[in-house]
């Protein structure tokens, strides 16, 4: 019998207080088996299958402050790459085309692209303007949400980073 099985068959109607305690129990014997690493992981898949697969302020946080690209002087610039209020601007002239997408997925994923093409649009466009990038970086952020042919088409950013 799988602890499932078990749940399932022993805790029905014996109501909620039952499954937060029987959770507890198994929560914390799986999670003092993993490694740190593993944890995460499991923390991300369950939160994953409660929230559709879209990003709340937590989990855009933590991601948005791991990512950095390294510019043309060799120096590490790291993310966030605008203040939130600035992505809240851009969110909400957009958040019609994207509806599928909170702010928090927009936030993740125009800093995901700036990371990964801030130099590639300076070395396109030598005397872009800081406007003109964030104008090309929205525009950017939008096509990628709405990629037609995305295995996730509603959540794709969630799993892009997070498999």
């Amino acid at each position: 019998m799988t602890l499932y099985e078990l749940t399932k068959k022993y805790s029905t109607g014996k109501g909620e207080d039952m499954m937060w305690k029987t959770l507890s129990l198994v929560s914390d014997a799986v999670e003092n088996s993993m490694s740190q690493c593993d944890r995460k992981a499991l923390i991300r898949k369950v939160y994953c299958s409660m929230s559709g697969g879209h990003y709340n302020e937590e989990f855009a946080h933590e991601d948005i402050e791991a990512m950095f690209f390294t510019d043309k002087d060799d120096n590490q610039r790291h993310a966030p790459y605008w203040p939130m209020s600035a992505i809240e601007e851009a969110y909400e002239g957009v958040k019609d085309e994207i509806l599928d997408y909170n702010i928090w997925d927009f936030a993740v994923t125009m800093n995901m692209l700036a990371s990964d093409n801030w130099c590639l649009l300076g070395r396109w466009f030598p005397n872009i303007t800081e406007k003109e990038r964030n104008a090309k970086l929205v525009e950017m952020a939008v096509n990628w949400l709405l990629d037609e042919d995305a295995r996730w088409p509603d959540s794709k950013i969630w799993h892009y980073l997070n498999g």
